[in-house]
């Protein structure tokens, strides 16, 4: 009998001393992030029949189990990968909608400053110092623009920096999961599939948070107890103890922006959503090329109507105005591959009020050539390759390859192109007209050239009133409303992604502390669990020194 008690406390030493190890491994890991807790099972012995029935046996630790439920960690992982994009998208276009605010970075003032100083021309139009100021103003607001432009350049850098940076990440965390995916399996099939190595799975389960955090993944558990990772639209990341890689590269046709990858072949661009690459991706479809194509509109409208106003006019020496601004070209960008040719220029019946904020894609299949507006995705397509839409004419010169397409950016150039091209006062074109005889011929000079009238203004008042024209947006806005309207655009844009941002972190917080109730550590709990331990294992010695007394009495029967 005494045997049997030794057997059954010593069960009950060695299974409480394994459920003090496991609360003791709780309690260092409290500020773990990801840790799960653990819990030593203990489930009694078979007991053993006698004559007088069925005797306990013991007991013994069946497993350690971590407390965990995946529906939570997939709500975690989900939380944080749209929360980080919230937050990266709200951070960057914070940024845009601070520098066309602010009145020292915004062209608001400059534009009013300028056509000011075009009344001051209208007021005077025999002032040199008037005309030298409307000049001076002019090329203020050009450098205006070109540092605008120069801002949306700087942040597009800026968040293709950032994809580099994020792609490397995910690469770094995608090779770790994958050695964490061998090591599993290892343990795993050395248990027999049967004991769990909680720790190695808890990492497992944090690399996946910080994934998340960097794009959005769908994994899949296996069999042997590996994970397997996919991004975008299904491609594998992480099969088993093998990671593929992402990598960035040039868009084959507009080389300012960068495509992702995988495996430096399968373009993902348009299928990344969710953790910081989608915000960075989100945040230039959204926001940044919007804007930029919005404000590259106003400096196309800007330049078309005073270039032809200011060349309806005539200088002091009564000649014909000339392109006050540098006139705006429109882009076309086209692969390496394609040797067709297109000619694109502005409509001068229609621009700048068809204008649009917008780049076009021009694809040949072989038969039709389609014209997609790609903001809105609408589309014209005839088998001639030639269009007149949104403001400018399109002919194709030499044909492209099937397959062939082109970018047609009409527009994107304008804002950083802009600058004065009148260097000479007395060549602003302020007069409405020159002498002219009775026939309404010009009246020339001695030298033939057309005698100027003194003091007309009648041009100048145009141009100064160009700042008030509903020129653009379809002949329902000015420069200044249009201006306001990108600027309203953008703090729309960025307080609606202030408000996500703060649904999304609740969202994260909340689900944060759903996971905690189940998996985090109580240090009340477990020490409650502890002194729970601590009596069992001293009773359990209690019994062995109970055992020990009878059985020294067996002895002492016997030598008696």
């Amino acid at each position: 009998m005494s045997g049997q008690l030794f057997g059954v406390a010593l069960s009950g030493l060695q299974s409480t001393q394994r459920a003090i190890n496991a609360t003791s491994h709780n309690i260092a890991n409290v500020n773990t992030e990801g840790y799960s807790r653990q819990r030593a099972e203990l489930t009694e012995r078979n007991p053993k029949f006698t004559g007088a029935g069925f005797l306990g046996n013991g007991v013994h630790v069946t497993t350690v189990r971590r407390q965990y439920d995946d529906f939570l960690s997939q709500q975690v992982r989900s939380s944080s990968t749209a929360f980080v994009e919230a937050d990266r998208y709200h951070s960057m276009a914070t940024q845009v909608d601070s520098i066309l605010a602010d009145p020292a970075t915004g062209v608001a003032a400059a534009l009013r400053t300028f056509f000011n100083a075009a009344h001051g021309v209208a007021d005077d139009p025999t002032s040199i110092p008037a005309r030298q100021t409307l000049l001076a103003e002019g090329e203020s607001l050009a450098d205006r623009f070109n540092a605008m432009n120069g801002h949306f350049d700087e942040l597009r850098t800026n968040a293709a920096k950032g994809l580099d940076e994020a792609v490397d990440e995910v690469n770094a965390l995608a090779n770790s999961i994958a050695d964490m995916n061998q090591k599993i399996v290892f343990e795993l099939g050395r248990s027999g599939g049967r004991q769990p190595p909680n720790d190695l799975l808890d990492q497992r389960d944090q690399l996946l948070v910080k994934l998340s955090e960097k794009i959005n993944v769908n994994a899949i558990k296996q069999d042997d107890g590996s994970l397997s990772v996919s991004v975008g639209n299904g491609q594998s990341l992480v099969s088993g103890a093998q990671a593929n890689r992402l990598n960035t590269q040039p868009s084959a046709i507009d080389p300012s922006h960068k495509d992702v990858a995988v495996s430096g072949s399968i373009v993902i661009t348009n299928d990344i959503s969710g953790g910081e690459m989608g915000g960075l991706l989100k945040f230039q479809e959204e926001v940044l090329d919007p804007a930029q194509k919005q404000f590259g509109r106003l400096a196309t409208g800007l330049a078309l109507e005073f270039n032809r106003q200011h060349e309806a006019g005539y200088d002091l020496s009564g000649h014909t105005g000339i392109d006050f601004f540098n006139p705006p070209v429109i882009g076309v960008l086209k692969s390496a591959s394609n040797p067709g040719i297109v000619s694109v220029t502005y409509d001068p019946a229609t621009a700048p009020a068809a204008l649009q904020p917008s780049d076009y894609q021009l694809d040949y299949d072989g038969s039709i050539y389609t014209l997609t507006r790609l903001s809105d995705r609408s589309q014209w397509a005839n088998p001639t390759g030639t269009f007149s839409q949104d403001g400018f004419t399109l002919s194709v010169n030499t044909a492209p390859p099937a397959g062939g397409r082109f970018i047609i950016q009409s527009v994107q150039n304008s804002a950083y192109r802009l600058s004065v091209t009148v260097t000479d006062p007395e060549r602003v074109a302020a007069a409405g007209d020159i002498k002219r005889d009775a026939a309404n011929n010009p009246v020339l000079d001695s030298g033939g050239n057309p005698i100027p009238l003194i003091g007309d203004n009648r041009n100048a008042l145009k141009l100064a009133g160009l700042g008030e024209k509903k020129a653009l947006l379809g002949g329902s806005a000015n420069m200044h409303d249009v201006y306001g309207q990108i600027v309203t655009n953008v703090g729309t844009l960025t307080r609606s992604a202030e408000i996500n941002r703060t649904a999304q972190q609740g969202l994260l917080e909340r689900a944060k502390t759903s996971r905690e109730e189940v998996s985090g550590v109580n240090l009340d709990e477990e020490a409650a669990n502890l002194l729970n331990y601590q009596q069992a294992y001293q009773a359990s010695a209690q019994v062995i020194a109970v055992a020990n007394s009878l059985f020294d009495t067996l002895l002492g029967a016997f030598r008696s």
